[in-house]
């Protein structure tokens, strides 16, 4: 039989903890415990869609074996299962590492009284696997005088082929909280932690709401409103200011209502001074990650993900691609115009000519010259013309004559004819033929034709050249160069109006990145 050890070796902590390993070792017998604790050595962790079964062994039941009855084997996953149902709601649950100590209680005091298990003891301030007594091992290596069992709890966790959170050299510690708080954490590093700011200057102490993952290092108490740099992590605050929250929080694009003037009153009022400026408290919610996704379920949607970035960092980037793309466009739109004037010149050109002299011999040709005789006149006879018979009035004073006008082949003809009578009276002149004189008419006298010779003398010829410039004309245009030139006129509005597209297109995008969804 084992030598009893030292109680003050063994045990520091409650006489609880000491009647317990006593009971164990059979070292004393206590008169009853309330609470026991238990080794974990399987956890139900498959569900059951039977009403019936689940009732009688729901989720999350502990095959467990409880320190100070009986030792066990060394196998215990293979012997009868001692099974205990979870006592606290399935809601928000713990479930233990196999080899984990775990706390239980009976309905009654009878040993045989349904049993419930409580959750994992409270003896560390890790989160991450925690084997039963593990802390006593450099002075207990033995399993039987660490929890009075044959069998070794590192052992059965190593053999267990169920999946847990323990990692070689992981640990995540507890979180330091300020009172108040209520913070749920995971084994590997996951957490939520509801709080409240401690460096508001508020009075009513702004809600904080903080989720991420740890790192896995111990976390100190801290005045600030967030625990420190973690792997990733959300941050709500309500009723806050940007600047207290530390250089993490530094706004990269302030807004215009950061800044507000408010009036003093109370304590802080005097006559000078009436108001001051102040940050703005604001409720907002900060992202933190390598890398941030928003991905839509959507039947219409791509299946891979996007990331996001800040809004300030891609106004930027387009801000600085603006003004690239504006250079190129402007490069092009420069290299367009070069090649418009190019063509224009080429189709306008014009240049000075050599010199060129052109000596022609004289030459000595014949030929007939028709010579004009002229024209001679040939008198022409006069023209009788029949003159009707007309009664005239005799004037009583002036000159006894008639003027008569008379039509003739040669148009009219004016005579003029004495009468006799009394004044006053009518006389009758009888018809009679005139005689009416014609110009003389021309007559052609004919051509002569004469044949001669003359000798032609050629002076020298000088085109072009310093003394006597002269210049090509244009070259001529035909349907290829028209529609050279009107695609350079295409050309030249087509990149006008990409231009005055992008420049919209710009102003937009300034636009709406300039909305308050977009930055910080």
């Amino acid at each position: 039989m084992n030598q009893t050890p030292s109680m003050e070796r063994l045990f520091d902590s409650s006489s609880y903890e000491e009647d317990l390993y006593s009971s164990a070792l059979q070292w004393e017998t206590p008169d009853f415990f309330i609470l026991k604790r238990a080794i974990v050595i399987s956890v139900k962790l498959g569900v059951n869609t039977s009403d019936a079964s689940s009732a009688f062994l729901p989720q999350y039941s502990i095959n467990a074996r409880v320190i100070g009855e009986g030792s066990g084997t060394k196998t215990p996953e293979n012997d009868i299962p001692e099974w205990y149902t979870p006592l606290m709601a399935n809601s928000i649950i713990s479930v233990p590492e196999i080899g984990e100590q775990i706390l239980i209680i009976h309905e009654t005091l009878k040993s045989n009284s349904k049993g419930f298990w409580i959750g994992r003891v409270n003896d560390s301030d890790k989160i991450s696997l925690k084997l039963t007594n593990e802390q006593r091992s450099p002075a207990n290596p033995l399993s039987l005088s660490r929890y009075g069992k044959s069998f070794d709890v590192n052992t059965i966790n190593q053999r267990s082929k169920q999946n847990n959170s323990y990692v070689e050299g992981k640990k995540i510690f507890q979180l330091p909280g300020q009172l108040g708080d209520v913070i749920i954490q995971g084994r590997s590093g996951s957490y939520t932690r509801h709080s409240y700011n401690p460096v508001s200057e508020s009075e009513l102490k702004p809600g904080v709401l903080e989720m991420g993952i740890l790192q896995s290092r111990p976390y100190g108490p801290s005045i600030n409103p967030t625990i420190g740099v973690s792997h990733t992590k959300t941050a709500h605050f309500s009723n806050s200011v940007v600047s207290v929250l530390g250089s993490q929080f530094t706004k990269q694009t302030p807004n215009q209502n950061d800044i507000i003037t408010q009036t003093l009153t109370g304590e802080f009022y005097n006559s000078a001074t009436t108001a001051k400026t102040v940050e703005n408290r604001k409720d907002f919610i900060v992202n933190i990650a390598n890398e941030i996704y928003n991905v839509s379920n959507t039947t219409d949607s791509e299946s891979s993900m996007y990331r996001q970035v800040l809004g300030e960092k891609l106004k930027e980037y387009f801000t600085e691609q603006d003004e690239i793309i504006r250079g190129m466009l402007g490069s092009i739109k420069g290299f367009v115009n070069t090649v418009d004037l190019l063509f224009s010149s080429y189709v306008d050109h014009t240049h000075t000519i050599p010199e060129i002299n052109v000596d022609i011999p004289d030459k000595e040709v014949s030929f007939n010259d028709r010579i004009n005789l002229g024209v001679r006149m040939e008198p022409q006879p006069p023209i009788n013309v029949f003159v009707a018979g007309t009664t005239v009035s005799i004037p009583g004073t002036g000159s006894r004559t008639v003027t008569n006008t008379v039509e003739t082949p040669f148009g009219p003809r004016t005579y003029t004819e004495k009468v006799a009578g009394t004044p006053g009276q009518s006389v009758s002149v009888p018809s009679k033929f005139i005689s009416i004189p014609q110009p003389d008419k021309a007559v052609n006298r004919g051509y002569i034709t004469s044949k001669r010779t003359k000798k032609i003398e050629y002076d020298k010829i000088s085109i072009g050249g310093v003394s006597n410039p002269r210049s090509t004309t244009t070259i001529e245009t035909d349907r290829t160069t028209d529609r050279v030139q009107n695609d350079l006129n295409d050309l030249k509005d087509s990149f006008d109006a990409a231009k005055d597209g992008f420049i919209s297109l710009i102003k937009r995008f300034d636009n709406v990145y300039s909305q308050r969804h977009y930055i910080n």
